[in-house]
């Protein structure tokens, strides 16, 4: 047996859950802790200043760098327009060995002239122009007076050779004549057969190229250099350093980047700390061996970068100062908190008071439900058991078996309108929305409550007759506005008598507005019911809504009214309200959607089955019919009914077997299967037998729409003719809905609305 724990009593669960204290401690013992919170504080905010010094500094360099690769991107472009020029010096050299192996002496002549000139003037830093034979003697230079030398020792000489058509650089060489240093850039020179006839030599003065970097160098606490990718350096923007060493290290980590990649930025560290680092940029020259470095030493750059750091830190002492004053308001802050102790376990004991009590009224309302079910189904069972039992009692008796087997029917029925009535509470049942219009709905309700209600009963009706229609279902808001009649005509029975108004209004919902009663925004009709009752005090106005909730005596209410009302509202795309005070009435509104201009009502339920007037129906004898249940019992009656009426019945248990009967060549007029089946569920199998077979016509059955999705039922009455029953279905019915389906070829139209859709079923 299971049994209800209610909660034990407030001084019980005070007992178990909170222990009183025994003392209060005081204040200075907390000053351990505040002390650690302190020194935490201040240990906190020094790694915070730190960090933003270094955060500061680190973006700081990163705009160093970014100047000093931009300053490197210049002498790069400025180093090679002049190799341009040596360049060219190159090209009149092997012009120069054309001509004379052309045997044309005077063209030789001519350019040996114009190199001769170059080299006068100093065009691009040049200093002379040397040609040197492939035996490393001095074959022509551009040097006033040059005498045959022998300049380069064979093994030299190979070097060149094996340089290939590339430009080699060597590191600033003396004259061999005038001991001045240049820079000397060679290239091969072939003759008409290809073969290396000698070397082509231009000698830069390392000075002019010195003022080329001193131009472009972006400031005066930087270095620019010049240099081979092999770190031997060419040049440098500071002609006092010429004397340092003539080569990168081997550990400099320039030395490493240069061959690896052509462009680029690097932090040198200077210390153990890395603070105060060396920032370079470099570029590499492309297709030629050299390269340009700018550095920048960060402790002449960035020397306020250090300042800050230092008057960061000094902030500490009033961080510390800022700590403590916290310290003591936190200290008072538990002070205050304990004080405060008994009031919080006050309202720990009303929360678990109320929790016990929500939960004792959950499991009062599904008794009560479960009870009301089980009577309803009890009774439905008894009638069905008993009608079959007699009829298997007295099978010869033809009458009697009719008379047994429509009570059976008319049981099932009423088990029909109880799964009806759950569904309504759980806003799960089947809405047939159609075009309603209001004014004559109410007109039509007031009259016949004017019969009913009673001759102390007023009913008035307020409307005006020019309202827009609605989108519902006309019969359940029949129903709902009948039940608030009745609630109403119950309120004010023991004032002897009252009056009762029925009013509809249109009311828009702009976008960006919030409604009292939650509305989306959109266009509604607001239909409202008013009694001139004794009204409800506040608790019950709260829990007017609530199933089977009621303040009429046990055998005048169900609770359920108000409930499905609230359902029926929400469920249409609307809203619902309940207002009232004690000795002021109630008024319960709702708001429907609008329907939109021009769309076309649905076809009433009651003539959905029947065919067109003045169309015959067409012979129903050799329909052949695929019929899809998992459940045997089911299948079997729904084949046997069918069968009577001359139509061909092929039964499968399961989806696959349905699709195995159309893979095999069956020719069938119509699709009726199931919607919820183990595997394969009722929707899938008319999609993939459509797939098979286009266009075949569907009967789906269900005990509810909402087994599927809205918007997979649109897509299924999208493909084909398609129709939607609701179990339990007779045998009658579903061959009336298939006869339709097979000759309309549609059941029913897609109404054209703004509002979500709402599906249609029998």
């Amino acid at each position: 047996m299971n049994h209800l724990v209610l909660p034990r009593s407030g001084r019980e669960a005070r007992s178990s859950q909170i222990t009183e204290p025994t003392g209060r401690p005081h204040i200075l013992q907390y000053w351990p802790l505040a002390l650690g919170v302190w020194f935490l504080v201040s240990a906190m905010g020094l790694w915070l200043v730190t960090a933003r010094a270094d955060r500061l500094q680190r973006q700081a360099e990163d705009s160093v760098l970014r100047r000093a690769e931009a300053a490197a991107e210049a002498i790069e472009q400025n180093l090679a327009h002049m190799l341009q020029g040596v360049g060219s010096l190159h090209d009149l050299a092997q012009t120069r060995q054309g001509r004379l192996d052309a045997g044309d002496q005077g063209g030789a002549q001519a350019i040996e002239a114009h190199l001769a000139d170059i080299a006068r003037h100093g065009r691009f830093g040049v200093l002379q122009v040397d040609i040197v034979g492939q035996d490393g003697w001095l074959a022509w230079s551009s040097k006033p007076g040059w005498q045959p030398a022998y300049l380069w020792d064979p093994d030299h000489l190979q070097d060149h050779r094996d340089g290939g058509h590339g430009l080699l650089v060597n590191e600033p060489l003396p004259d061999h004549s005038s001991g001045q240093r240049g820079v000397e850039f060679t290239r091969r020179i072939q003759d008409l057969s290809g073969a290396v006839s000698g070397m082509a030599v231009v000698s830069i003065d390392p000075a002019a190229l010195s003022r080329g970097l001193t131009r472009l160098q972006p400031g005066e606490d930087s270095t620019a250099i010049v240099l081979r990718r092999d770190g031997v350096i060419l040049a440098r923007s500071r002609p006092e350093e010429d004397g340092l060493q003539p080569a990168l290290p081997a550990a400099d980590p320039l030395t490493a980047a240069l061959p690896a990649s052509i462009s680029g930025q690097l932090r040198v560290p200077q210390d153990q700390g890395g603070r105060d680092p060396t920032l370079v940029g470099y570029r590499v020259v492309s297709e030629t061996p050299l390269a340009v470095a700018v550095t920048v030493r960060a402790a002449q750059e960035l020397g306020w970068a250090a300042f800050l750091r230092h008057a960061f830190q000094a902030t500490i002492v009033s961080i510390s100062l800022l700590a403590l004053a916290i310290m003591a308001l936190a200290l008072l802050w538990l002070e205050r908190r304990r004080t405060q102790s008994d009031l919080d376990l006050a309202r720990r004991e009303r929360e678990a008071a109320l929790e016990g009590l929500a939960h004792t009224q959950r499991m009062e309302a599904l008794g009560r439900l479960a009870g009301g079910v089980a009577h309803d189904f009890n009774n439905v069972l008894q009638a069905v058991l008993g009608g079959a039992k007699l009829i298997a009692r007295r099978p010869e008796d033809a009458a009697a078996v009719r008379r047994f087997a429509s009570m059976i029917s008319e049981a099932a029925d009423r088990g029909a309108s109880v799964t009806r009535r759950l569904l309504a509470f759980a806003r799960r049942g089947e809405l047939r929305a159609e075009i309603v219009d209001v004014v004559a709905l109410l007109a039509g309700v007031r009259e016949v409550l004017a019969h009913t209600l009673g001759a102390e009963i007023q009913v008035r009706l307020e409307a005006d007759g020019l309202l827009p229609p609605v989108l519902a279902d006309r019969g359940q808001l029949e129903t709902v506005l009948v039940n608030l009649a009745v609630n109403g005509r119950d309120a004010m029975a023991s004032r002897g008598g009252g009056t009762l108004t029925l009013s509809a209004d249109p009311e828009e919902i702009p976008v960006g507005k919030e409604h009292a009663a939650n509305l989306k925004p959109g266009r509604y009709l607001r239909l409202s019911v008013r009694d001139t009752g004794a009204g409800m005090d506040p608790a019950t106005l709260a829990r007017a809504a609530e199933p089977f909730f009621t303040t009429k005596p046990k055998s005048k209410g169900t609770g359920l009214g108000l409930a499905m009302a609230k359902g029926f509202a929400e469920q249409s795309g609307g809203a619902f309200r309940i207002e009232s005070a004690l000795g002021r009435g109630t008024i319960v509104t709702l708001w429907l959607p609008r329907a939109v201009s021009g769309a076309k009502p649905a076809v009433p339920k009651e003539t959905e089955a029947a065919p067109p007037a003045d169309t015959a129906l067409p012979a129903t004898g050799g329909i052949r019919v695929l019929l899809v249940d998992d459940e045997a019992l089911v299948r079997t009656t729904l084949a046997e009914n069918l069968a009577t009426h001359g139509w061909i019945i092929s039964e499968a248990e399961s989806g696959a077997a349905a699709l195995a009967w159309l893979d095999g060549g069956e020719a069938f007029d119509l699709l009726v299967t199931d919607l919820a089946m183990p595997g394969m569920d009722g929707l899938a199998v008319i999609r993939e037998a459509r797939r098979r077979r286009p266009g075949m016509p569907a009967l789906l059955v269900t005990g509810h729409a909402g087994d599927a999705q809205v918007g997979l039922l649109a897509a299924a009455a999208a493909g084909g003719p398609f129709a939607l029953l609701r179990k339990p279905v007779a045998a009658d019915e579903l061959r009336s809905r298939a006869e339709v389906l097979l000759q309309s070829g549609q059941v029913s139209a897609p109404v054209e609305d703004e509002q979500e859709p709402t599906l249609m079923t029998a």
